[in-house]
């Protein structure tokens, strides 16, 4: 099955597509964000894989994202969205100690903060934090 890709602006709540073209390769995304998009010169960008629905998720290499964020590497690093699930679950879990472990691991690339902006993407029902 072939796969779409499209820029995502995570800089937005919910994120929205940040350029209405989608490319046949990653390469050529990742191409996009090295080049610039209008209007998201400073922006949390990501890269989309479309099978459509969502199917995964590429955080540009660290030298071509126009926003500084706490993860570094030197290629799009791809997470499936069987994952980004699983962890938007571990975020939002009753239990203290699952929200904990998913606090404390490595993914700098994909703190609450910026994946609960998928919510949209990967139909992710965002609870009501206790105290808010």
């Amino acid at each position: 099955m072939s796969s779409n890709y499209r820029v995502l602006c995570l800089s937005h709540d919910p994120a929205i597509i940040a350029r209405d073209h989608d490319y046949n390769r990653p390469e050529q995304a990742e191409a996009a964000i090295r080049d610039g998009i209008e209007g998201h010169e400073h922006c949390d960008l990501a890269i989309g894989r479309y099978s459509y629905p969502l199917v995964e998720l590429g955080c540009p290499a660290t030298r071509d994202q126009p926003t500084k964020l706490r993860c570094v590497h030197a290629n799009t690093e791809w997470t499936e969205t069987g994952w980004l699930l699983l962890l938007a679950a571990a975020y939002q879990s009753d239990d203290p100690v699952v929200r904990q472990v998913a606090a404390d691991g490595r993914h700098r690339c994909l703190p609450w903060e910026r994946l609960q902006r998928l919510r949209g993407e990967m139909d992710i029902t965002v609870k009501e934090q206790q105290g808010a």
